[in-house]
């Protein structure tokens, strides 16, 4: 069971994760995810509502 996971963070990057072993993230959810060598937490906002966005993902989460 994999996921991809699309986080817009707070200074307008964007960066892909793969998820492994968990299942997929829902609209609401807050998950912790390992940037730089920090733990980072992101609301899960569902799927991608930008046409341009270039990865495919299954859920797309914003840095709180």
């Amino acid at each position: 069971m994999e996921h991809d996971l699309l986080l817009k963070r707070k200074d307008g990057s964007a960066r892909c994760f793969r998820i492994y072993g968990r299942r997929i993230p829902k609209d609401g959810d807050i998950i912790t995810l390992p940037i730089d060598g920090r733990l980072i937490k992101a609301s899960v906002n569902g799927s991608p509502e930008e046409a341009d966005t270039a990865v495919l993902v299954d859920a797309e989460a914003v840095e709180i």
